[in-house]
């Protein structure tokens, strides 16, 4: 008995480019159009997104100006943004100025007052120190979590 595969010449199943192109050569001579839908499903052949071949210059210099127009809104915001965190640093800043200065003129006050009488400048300094370093950690707390 012979084998049914034994006058093929490639046993192995693989096929030469040589006989893909006298296959599509064939079927060209015959039917161009089914070369060419044959040509789009296996990817061989330019497909385009339809609309670009509505596009013309207009439609080019209008996504243009768009696109300068987005440009420039996104600086105008940026800018915005900048002023917008300057201007709450800054009031931050005079924030804790003033605070400070509180502090300092509580404290001065009391020295003034109670200078004469320990038993009571001792308490109320430490209430204040503690105060002080309370608002002092809180403050510190939040600087480092807010990073």
């Amino acid at each position: 008995m012979s084998d049914p595969q034994s006058n093929d010449p490639k046993p192995s199943g693989k096929t030469d480019g040589g006989e893909i192109e006298s296959a599509i050569r064939k079927l060209s001579e015959s039917k161009p159009q089914v070369v060419t839908e044959f040509m789009a499903m296996m990817g061989m052949g330019p497909m385009g997104n339809p609309l670009h071949q509505k596009m013309d210059g207009s439609h080019i210099t209008q996504v243009l100006d768009l696109a300068a127009k987005h440009d420039e809104r996104e600086y105008d915001l940026q800018l915005r943004t900048q002023a917008g965190d300057s201007q709450a640093h800054s009031s931050s800043r005079r924030y804790v100025f003033w605070s400070f200065v509180l502090v300092v003129a509580l404290i001065v006050t009391v020295l003034i007052l109670f200078r004469e009488k320990p038993e009571v400048l001792v308490p109320i300094l430490s209430g204040i120190g503690g105060l002080l370093g309370g608002f002092l950690g809180g403050y510190g707390l939040g600087k480092q979590q807010g990073k």
